[in-house]
């Protein structure tokens, strides 16, 4: 049947769409141009199969592709989430000083800095906050950003001064 330009087509619809609502198929009545009929009657042609067939195995797969693209993309989400997570973690201000001192052997060299955001120590944990003075672990491989307050870079430029302070 024609109406302006488009073809009602009649296609039954089953598989596990419907085996969830019932297990009768059911018609569906829609509306497509002329360009997409032809384009399916080929298809039908093609692999010798009712033009029904082709569009019930044309929506079922469609169907299909979308269910596991948003499956997919569900899963990045959350490997991404976890991973923003753990880096977070490794680079947080709040971070042990264990933790990042175990990280202190790759720097070679610390350049002074002023804060544009809160940070930890990663020898002593003092915290740093914005616009205080610290100095940026420089390394040859990338990593974390590590800083130094001021107190631990003085006693880095006086190692004897350690042993005063201790007595």
């Amino acid at each position: 049947m024609h109406w302006g330009g488009l073809t009602v087509y009649h296609v039954v619809i089953h598989g596990r769409y419907m085996r969830s609502r019932n297990r009768q198929e059911r018609w569906l009545h829609t509306r497509i141009s002329e360009d997409l009929e032809e384009a399916l009657k080929r298809e039908a042609r093609r692999r010798r199969s009712p033009v029904s067939l082709v569009v019930r195995n044309v929506l079922e797969g469609a169907l299909d592709l979308v269910e596991d693209l948003v499956e997919d993309g569900l899963q990045i989400a959350e490997r991404s989430r976890r991973l923003a997570q753990n880096v977070s973690r490794t680079s947080s201000p709040t971070a042990a000083p264990a933790e990042s001192a175990a990280g202190l052997e790759a720097i070679y060299g610390w350049q002074e800095l002023i804060l544009n955001r809160d940070a930890a120590c990663a020898h002593c944990g003092a915290a740093l906050v914005i616009g205080a003075q610290a100095y940026r672990g420089l390394r040859e491989l990338p990593g974390p950003p590590l800083f130094l307050c001021s107190d631990c870079v003085r006693r880095l430029r006086h190692p004897g001064a350690n042993e005063k302070e201790r007595t």
